[in-house]
Formats: structure tokens, sequence, C-alpha cells
């Protein structure tokens, strides 16, 4: 069980607190951002909960995106800008009025030098100076304000309705690949949204380049060419790398994509992962993509940090050029107005120039997310069938995907119709159901299909994390006759009974709080109630036992739901007299269609002996664990942490050291400068230098930025993601994935590891570089301009209260919106694994409903998050003007103390420190936001972990079992130390080399026994001993080497049939090749591709594949949780005649739903209520009158 502490006071209301949302306040209030300072202040003192963040704006609701419009008449990226035009138009308008207020700087500068240099201007010019200054640059901290909020909303409108669009394109496609879903709603939207909203720096970044170029051209002339040609070689520079990140974002995409799949297929697999001992292949296949996606990550990380060296060394060269131009060439003297306005101005268009790299790689990612989105939506919408009175099939063949899965196809089925369906395994049964309902494509012929249908699936039950009645209500109204009607008709009332909460038990996500029989009949349960005319039923009779069959067959079929139209796929043979017609199904065709009377299909087969008996499900009223969050201050561990991950503090010593020394040669360098400019005839003297330390200090940001993103940054992602995956592999199923839904896991493996990736190295990198920055102004301020010292003090400390009034809050909104993925997440899972049910129950509406109110739920955070930024750079850019104001006051007043040459120096150095201690405070607010991916990360590397897989007593057993025996002693099992113990006091001995079979009704125990067995639940108290050996003293490994199962829900994934078969790659072709023709599986070649979960197979021939895998792993216990539920009884008696002589001399222990699976057996054991009821022979048991007998007595 993952347990978090939480950190911080205890919540106390004294003051009553209502949320303020935006659209309430008045315009100063907007316009500074004081509406959230009620939310700030409450973080600040107690624990900030969700219920204190404002509301959303009805604007900003989903509801009221319109991106679906647009999308429906224009491609994407249009679609996108018509319906964001507005804001797209406003920002660009604010980004220009910021760049050009920008410009003030070094304007004021030049202004206030020249008002120095001259004695004879009176004290009042100064003055109107000082107030200008004032006036621009308050109006541009609000400006700013404006701009980043409206960067903000584009960013929040881009995302959501994306995910919408996304979403509903779900509800409708035809087919959707697996592998795209969660990467394409966790990691493209966000470069989409990010691309989109920085749209309008292609118009201020070359505005801002060009205004910079004449401002240089005033001060120094045709010198101004040398930058000239700076832009130029930047420009084509940055082109070059653009494209080939580009490139390479289209490859790490791709992987991203085949490991969130794989990992997705561990964790939704991961008991048969363990039982199967396939830990070290799945982690060593999604280990073996996550460097090749690390491989390309640091390639696109050591080109952009080229990229970032180009743009920061060239204006320094082309500075020494400009001023040799200037002062050789043009033979004009450097004073200190021209150099430090020039100076100043080229690092405006060096800032221009860096976001103009930053942005055209950006945009090139983006287009990339946009053609992956794009292709989504390109993909073909389901063909809606025409409709009509009845079901009416006229020569149709339809395909799934290129492939023809059901041909010629010619059926009527007449209202209130009771028609079975039959035939051999992959026959295509339930093919036909799927055509009924629209999910296979039509090629040829005429279909005509009502659209009142209601569908119950068995070995694909599809189960919501929910309520049982809630999965049973499936969206329509509470109708409690009908209700308790139906769930007497489902033979529900005696399980719920027995549930702590009865029918308001949460059966867990994907149902594993349930047996499969009750998941079928849940199922059932939901299509029954939903009263539609037409119901296909999908086997839901293949996973209950035989008295539950009985009875859902009268008093379901036949008597509640008789008057309805029913199309019934089985291998029960025996109800055949019951239905009005039978049709039978033979590769893909129908082979014949007629009444019961008239038909022979196996007549051989003796389905008396087809008795059934459910397995148990452990019985807890409350499963799925709320997501917890750290609350509080960030943890100064993890920085340290990160730095650990990342190898040690060797590399970040460098990174440090790189940064500490380009601060020093910097000053150094415009020292040299500021000496240069009071001795112009010293050119040979001083530009050599000036370029030495110039240039060197830029090579030590390179040496920074390769080390921090490229060495410390990547070394920390492959550490925390293999750590990860290896604590998700070593998790027990009980205490963690039982209550742990896949969605949550997929967030913290998507969104989080992506901002490790991509976010926190870089940030890292920027808070060293802005401290640096910061440390070498207020240096060169203390040495040159003392006067500094008595504000920075004052600038200093509010900057920190700032800063720590806005984290207070932040921290906790970033940790909501964290969480607030998951649900996205897990709802977006639930309805691709469900999709079909959604659709056939006409519950698209619902679903999409609760898809708006989980982005809405996330938009909330994300819009309070935004004002917060907002508020934080507007009041200290307010602080750090006020700063400047002050600062201008004392140049002013000290004008005559000061010389010309220093003053230039120390403007060019303290006018920006304000706005780079703005600058720090905003960046390290940024790294605490973004380390909290660190600390939810760590929080599932630090999972309880199973026992060890490997101990060095194994070594001592090479030949064990030679004898595999097994025997029970007092065992007692409960799934968690909350739960209600399943196995009480169980004591049974099974010699080695028997058969032996364990039946009983549901909730009896049998499944605890092979969870015991293959340890996936530990004990509670008791031991088990195989061939005379505790398995708790053996290494987990190594135990369940020595154990084969073959469960009832199979496992299949995603590579050929080889791999399904043999994961490990040790087994000859051969061999695999007898194996397959032993499962009568032979048709398929050993190459046949396979599509996640099996997709392109038939239940049934899943089931196959998974015996198969037995057969091939020659162990000497055998565990078969009625493994040929699925299958035609044909070839279920085959494999039972395979089973017998392929697995001579081992211990089978067979969990039987099927009487006749066990009937040659050596043993039987009779479980209820979680002990061993009876045991003996099945002639013995069937003798006398026994539990055993009872249920084969109920069938008859």
């Amino acid at each position: 069980m993952l347990e978090l502490q939480e950190i911080g006071p205890q919540r106390k209301i004294t003051v009553p607190y209502i949320p303020v949302p935006s659209r309430s306040p008045g315009f100063f209030s907007m316009l500074f951002f004081t509406w959230v300072k009620p939310m700030l202040l409450l973080g600040k003192n107690l624990k900030l909960e969700q219920d204190d963040i404002p509301i959303l704006p009805d604007e900003h609701l989903i509801e009221h995106e319109n991106l679906t419009t647009y999308i429906s008449k224009h491609r994407l990226f249009k679609a996108l800008f018509l319906s964001n035009w507005k804001l797209l138009l406003l920002v660009t308008i604010l980004g220009n009025i910021v760049v050009v207020f920008d410009f003030s700087s070094p304007i004021f500068i030049k202004l206030l030098i020249a008002y120095l240099k001259s004695e004879e201007k009176p004290l009042s010019i100064g003055l109107y100076l000082l107030l200008g200054y004032i006036f621009v640059t308050l109006i541009n901290q609000l400006v700013k304000g404006r701009f980043s909020w409206t960067n903000q909303l584009i960013e929040l409108k881009v995302k959501s309705s994306l995910s919408n669009v996304i979403y509903s394109k779900l509800l409708k496609a035809a087919s959707i690949p697996s592998n795209l879903g969660v990467n394409i709603l966790m990691v493209d939207v966000r470069k989409i949204y990010e691309g989109l909203r920085d749209l309008n720096m292609f118009i201020t970044c070359p505005m801002q380049a060009g205004i910079s170029m004449y401002i240089i051209y005033q001060q120094v002339g045709n010198a101004v060419f040398a930058a000239l040609g700076t832009l130029i070689i930047c420009i084509a520079m940055d082109m070059f790398i653009a494209r080939r990140v580009q490139r390479f974002s289209i490859r790490i995409m791709s992987h991203r994509d085949k490991r969130i799949e794989a990992s997705t297929q561990m964790l939704t697999n991961i008991k048969m992962i363990k039982a199967c001992v396939w830990e070290n292949v799945f982690k060593t296949k999604i280990n073996s993509i996550r460097a090749s996606e690390l491989s390309i990550l640091r390639l696109i990380k050591l080109f952009l940090a080229t990229s970032r060296f180009f743009f920061w060394v060239i204006p320094s060269i082309t500075a020494a050029i400009v001023f040799v131009y200037y002062t050789v060439v043009m033979k004009e003297k450097l004073d200190p107005e021209i150099a430090f306005v020039t100076l100043t101005t080229l690092l405006l268009l060096q800032d221009s120039l860096q976001d103009l790299s930053w942005l055209v790689s950006q945009l090139l990612i983006c287009v990339v997310s946009v053609r992956r989105v794009q292709s989504l939506i390109d993909l073909p919408d389901l063909d809606e069938p025409n409709k009509g009175d009845k079901i009416l099939m006229k020569n149709c063949t339809f395909a799934y995907g290129d492939k023809n899965i059901l041909k010629n196809i010619s059926l009527e089925v007449k209202q209130g119709e009771f028609v079975a369906v039959v035939g051999e395994v992959g026959s295509g049964k339930s093919s036909l159901l799927n055509s009924i309902m629209g999910e296979l494509k039509i090629k040829e012929g005429f279909i005509n299909v009502p659209d009142n249908i209601a569908y119950a699936p068995s070995l694909d039950s599809w189960i919501q994390n929910d309520t049982l009645k809630n999965n049973i209500l499936f969206g329509k109204p509470y109708n409690e006759a009908w209700y308790l009607k139906v769930l007497d008709a489902c033979c529900l009332i005696q399980d719920i009974n027995s549930l702590p909460n009865k029918d308001l038990t949460e059966i867990g996500e994907r149902g594993i709080n349930l047996s499969g029989g009750q998941k079928a009949r849940i199922c059932l349960a939901r299509a029954v109630y939903a009263d539609k005319d037409i119901y296909l039923l999908d086997d839901p009779l293949s996973s209950v036992d035989t008295y539950v069959a009985k009875y859902i067959m009268n008093k379901c079929f036949l008597n509640v739901l008789s008057q309805k139209t029913r199309i019934l796929v089985t291998h029960r043979l025996n109800i055949l007299n019951k239905v009005d017609r039978v049709i039978l199904l033979q590769n893909g065709s129908i082979k014949n269609d007629s009444s019961p009377d008239k038909i022979k299909i196996i007549e051989e087969i003796k389905e008396t002996s087809r008795v059934e008996i459910e397995e148990p499900a452990p019985q807890q009223s409350k499963l799925i664990e709320k997501e917890e969050k750290v609350l509080g201050r960030i943890n100064s561990h993890l920085y340290i942490d990160y730095f650990k991950f990342s190898g040690g503090y060797f590399f970040p010593f460098l990174a440090v050291l790189s940064m500490v020394l380009w601060a020093i040669t910097r000053m150094i360098g415009d020292i040299i400068l500021k000496n240069w400019t009071t001795n112009p005839d010293g050119i040979d003297e001083y530009l050599p230098l000036y370029l030495l330390f110039r240039v060197g200090g830029n090579i030590f940001s390179y040496i920074r930025a390769l080390l921090m993103m490229a060495v410390v940054g990547i070394s920390a992602s492959k550490f925390v993601h293999h750590k990860m995956i290896e604590s998700f592999i070593k998790a027990p199923v009980n205490l963690f994935y039982d209550v742990t839904p896949i969605g949550r896991i997929l967030n913290r493996l998507n969104k989080d590891l992506n901002s490790i990736d991509e976010n926190i190295s870089g940030a890292m990198a920027a808070v060293i570089a802005q401290t640096c920055q910061v440390a070498s102004m207020v240096t060169i301020g203390l040495i040159y301009f003392p006067i500094i010292t008595l504000l920075l003090p004052f600038l200093v400390y509010y900057s920190l209260q700032i800063k720590e009034l806005y984290l207070s809050a932040a921290r906790e909104l970033r940790r909501f919106e964290a969480i607030s993925n998951s649900p996205i997440l897990n709802h977006y899972a639930e309805t691709v694994s469900g999709i079909k049910i959604i659709r056939t129950f006409q519950q698209n509406e619902n679903f999409k409903q609760k898809n708006y109110r989980l982005i809405n739920s996330n938009s909330r955070l994300l819009y309070s998050q935004a004002a917060c930024k907002c508020w934080l750079s507007v009041t200290l850019g307010l602080l750090s003007s006020t700063v400047l104001w002050v600062l201008f006051s004392l140049v002013i007043i000290f004008r005559y103390n000061v010389p010309i040459d220093i003053v230039g120096l120390s403007l060019a150095y303290v006018v920006p420190l304000p706005h780079n201690i703005l600058r720090l405070v905003g960046d390290w607010a940024n790294l605490e936001n973004q380390i909290i991916a660190v600390e939810r990360a760590k929080q599932y590397i630090d999972i309880i972990s199973e026992n060890p897989n490997e101990i060095s007593s194994d070594k001592n057993l090479q030949d064990w079992p030679s004898q595999p025996s097994i025997q029970f002693k007092e065992v007692y099992m409960k799934y968690r130390l909350n739960t209600p113990l399943v196995l009480q006091g169980v004591n049974l001995f099974i010699e080695a080399g028997t058969r032996a079979g364990l039946v009983g009704r549901t909730g009896s125990g049998k499944s605890s026994i092979y969870l015991c067995l293959l340890r996936l639940v530990e004990l509670h108290a008791g031991t088990i001993f195989i061939d005379g050996v505790n398995i708790a003293m053996i290494g987990l490994h190594k135990l369940r080497s020595a154990i084969t199962l073959v469960p009832q829900d199979p496992l299949v994934f995603s590579g050929d049939l080889r791999d399904n078969l043999d994961p490990c790659k040790i087994k000859s072709h051969e061999e695999i090749q007898e194996a397959l023709r032993e499962v009568n599986l032979s048709k398929f070649s050993i190459d046949y591709e396979i599509k996640s979960d099996g997709s392109n197979l038939s239940a049934g021939e899943r089931q196959l594949i998974s015996l198969g895998r037995a057969m091939l792993a020659h162990t000497k216990i055998i565990l078969f949780d009625e493994a040929t539920a699925g299958i035609d009884q044909d070839n279920d008696l085959k494999i039972q005649e395979v089973v017998k002589n392929k697995f001579k001399g081992c211990t089978i222990l067979t969990i039987a739903h099927r009487l006749g699976t066990v009937m040659e057996n050596d043993v039987i054991w009779v479980m209820k209520d979680g002990i061993v009821a009876e045991m003996g022979s099945p002639k013995e048991l069937l003798s006398r009158d026994s539990l055993f007998r009872n249920l084969r007595d109920n069938f008859n």
C-alpha cells in the first residue's frame, strides 16, 4: 500500500474564505491580479484545499469551445488559428508594445549619460527624465502582465479544446492505434499549445531585432552591418539546427509511443507477467526502447545547447567587430555613451535572436505533434449501418482493417426471435455480433440494423471503476422494481448480499474486485436493465457455473427477455433445444442456419459433463485508493536526490563552476571595454583581451548547458525511469496494483517523466545562470556604484517575501494539477477498453459529459496557476521598477561625483539588476514547480516491494522439485490487512504426478489457492510445501519458474506469434511449430503479427496461445484456471487429450468451471467458504451425498 506522509500545518479555518471568480473583480483587481491574493494568503497561512481555488469562468468551460466546429471544415493548424484568432491577435499587439517599451532601457541610459556629461543642464531636466522613465516602465510592466495572461489563456484553451477533440474522435473512430492515445493527450497536446502560444514571437522577435539594429546604427553608423551579418549567420545556423531537431523529434515521439504501449501492456498484465517470470523480458524491452529514446533526446539537447552557444558567442564577437570597425575604419572615438548603449542594445538583439532560435525549434516540434494529432483526426469514422426494424444482411463481407473477417453473410433475424450462434474457435462468432453493432467495416453487401441494441460480453467483460449499482444502471434512471427484477434474472442477489456494502460496493478498475463469472453477469445485468429491443449476447454463460447458467437461461433469456430479439453466441450445446434457430459459422461464413431439430452439431459431445463453477472474488467495499499529494514546502532532499539520480555531484559542480567562470570572464570583459573607452588608442591592447574573455565566457556557458542538459539531465532521466519500472515490476499485486489505477501510473511514466526529461535540467541551468548573473551585477554595483547597497537589501527582502507568498499556493496548485491528469487518463483508457459497449448502449453523450467535467477540473487549476504566475510577474516587475526609479534618482543627485565611464558600466549592470532578480525568483519558482515531477516519481520509486526474486539458498535447489507434491498446512490468506480472510485454515495434500481438480461456488477460495502457490499474495498464516520445501524460503523466480499458470484471461501482447509463445526466446522453431499444432493453431504462421491485446484474435484463440506457452514451459506443476472456457467443445476434448499425454507425470491442479474437465482427474477438492469442504475421487464423490454431486445434479 502506498503511503505518503503529509507535510505542513493542519488546516484551521479562522476566517471564512469565499473563492473569487475572475469575472467579478474590478478593473484594477484584474489589471494587477490582486483577485488571487486571498488564495495566496490562504496557501501561506493554511493548507490549500481544492475548494479554496477560484471557479473557472463560464467562457473557459470546455462546453463553450469552438474548435470542433472549425476542425470539421479545416485542417488542424488552421482550425486552431481560427478558433483562437482574437487571443492570438491580442497577444501579438501586446507583444509588440512590450518590445517597444523594452527599448526604453538603452534609450534612457543614453539620455542619462548625456545629461550627466553636461554640467550645464538643470536638475529639472533630470527630473523630467526620471518621470518619463517611471511612466514607461510602469506601463511596460502592466502590459507585460496582460501579455503573459493572454498567453496563458491561449495555452489553457488549446489544451482543453484539443483534449476534447481527441476524446470525441475516440468515441466515433473505427479504430485508434493503442500506442497513440496517452502520448497524444499528455505530450503532443502540450507541444501544440506551447507552439501556438508563442506564435506571436514570429512578429515580435524580428521587430525587436530590427529596432536593435536601428539603435545600433544610430550609435555606430555603418558598423551596424557587422551586426546584420550576425543576424544572417544566426538565422542560417538556427534553421540548420531546427531542421535536425524536428527530425529527431519525430523519431523520439515514435519511441515514446512504443514505450508507453509496452509499459501499458506490462502494467495491465502484471499478475500474469509475475506468474510467468517475464519481468526481465518486459523490463529489457521497455528499457531498450527508453535507451533509444534517451539517445535521441541527448542529441536534441546537444543541438539546442550548440544553438544557444552560437547565439551567445556571435553577439560578443560582433560587439568587438563593431567597435573595431567604428574606431579603426571610421576613425571615430569610442566613448562610454556609444560603447555601453551599443552593448546594451546588442544584448537585446541577442535576446531576440535567442528567442527566435527557440521559437523555430519549438514550432518545428509543434508541427510534428500537429501531424500526429491530424493523423488521428483523419482516421475513418465508424460506418453507420442502415436503420430498420429488424436485422437484415444480404451478401455482406466485413473487414477488420484490411483483413476480411466475415464473407458472404446473408442473415435475417425477426423481432422476438432467439438465435444461437455456434462454431469452432476463430470461426467468426464474435465478429458477427460486432458487424451487427457496426464495429466492423462493411466492404460488400447490404446491412439493415435497428439502433436499439444491448450487448453483453463475457471473456472480454468491461467493468467501470465505480459501484456495482452504477455499472448496471450505466447512465439510465434508477427504477427500483425493474432493477431488482434484473438482479434476480441475472442471479446477482446472492453475490450482492455477500458484499460488504451490497450494490454500493466499489468493484475496482477492470473489475479486479470480482470473479470472472460475476463480471459476466454484471455485464449481462447492464444489458438487461437497458431494456433494449435487440440483445447481442457474446457467450455470457461461459464464465458462470452450471447452476447459474441454467438459472439465467430460464429466468433471463426465456422469461424477462422473452419478447426481445436475442442472438446468443455459445459453446453450450445442451441449450440449443431452447432457441428458435441455430447458426453454424465456419471460417467466417455461415455453414448452416436452421431450427435446432434440423442441425447436427458435434452430437458425440456429452454436454451433461459440462458443469461449471465460478472462481472466487475477494470481498472488499473500497478498493481504489485516492491519489494523495505531499503538502507544504518542497523538501530540499529532492534536489539532492535529483543530483544522486544523475550520478552524483561531480557534473553539477562542474556546471556551477562553469557559470561562475562565465560570470567572472564576462565582468572582466566589460571592465576591459570600460578601460578601452577611456583609452581609444589602446585597441591593440584591449581588443584581444576583450575577445578572449567574452568568447571564453560563452564557452563556459556552453559547457554549463552541455553538462546540465546532456549529462546531468539525461542521466537523471535514465535513472528515474529505470527505478520506476523496477519498482513497478517488484510491487506486489494485492498491495499496489489492486488499489492503484493504471492511468495514475501512466501519468507518472508520461507527463511527470517528460517533465524530468525536458524541463528540470534546463530549469536548474537557468537558476545557476541567473544566480551568477545577479552575483556579477551586484559585484560590479558594489565596486563601482556602492550606492546600490542602500537598495539591495530592500529588493532582496521583498523579492523573497513575494516569492514565498507565490510558492505557498503555486506548489499546491501544481500538485493538484498533476493529480487531476490521472482521472483524464483513466477515463480515456476506460473508454478505449469499453468503446463497443459505450457506442452500442448509446452512452457517447454521457461519457463526453464526464470528459467535460474532468477537463474543466483540470482547466480550473491551470487557470489559477496562470493567474498566480501573472501576479508574481506584475508584482516583482513593479518592485524592480520602483528600485530603478530610486536608482535613477540617486544617479541624478550624485551626477557630479561619478565618472562618466563608470556610470556607463555601472548602469549597464545595475539597471538590469532588478529585472534579473525578478527572473531569478521566477526561475527558482519554476524549478520548484518542475521538481514536483521528481517528488511524484520518487513516490513510486519508494513503493513497497515483493520479497526477493532470488535468494542465496536457491542454488541448493537445482533439481527442485523432483517430486512435485503440494501441501497446504493451516493456510490463512487475506488480500490486505483491512480485508476479510479469504482462506481460513486450508489443509490439503496433492501427491506428485496427481491430476487434481479444484471446484466450488463463487467466493469459495479456489483462485486464492493459485495466488498463494505463486506467492502473488503472501500468506496471513500457515505454510505451503512443494516437494517438502517451504515455498516461503524460496526466491520468487525460483518458485514461479517451477509452476506454469494457464489463466482464464490469457495474456497476449503486440508482436509476432513466436514472441507470444516464447518471450524469452529459448525454444527452437520446431518446438514452437509443434506446440501450435498441438493446440490447433497451425493455421497461423510463427511470424503472424498480433496486434495490441490480441485484438485481431478471437477469445478462444488467445486462450489457445496461452495453452501453447504451457506446453513449451516443461514445468512439473501446471495450474489451469479454466483455460478452455472460451473454446468450443470439439477442440476442448482434443486439448484435454493432448494435456493428458503432454503433461504425463506432472502435478496438475485444475480450477474447474466445466466438470467435464475434472471428471477424469485423480482427486477433486471442493472448496466452500475458504476451506476444503470435501475431497476424493470423482467416482467416490458422485457415489455419495456430496457437494460435488449436488453441483452435478443442479445442472441435470
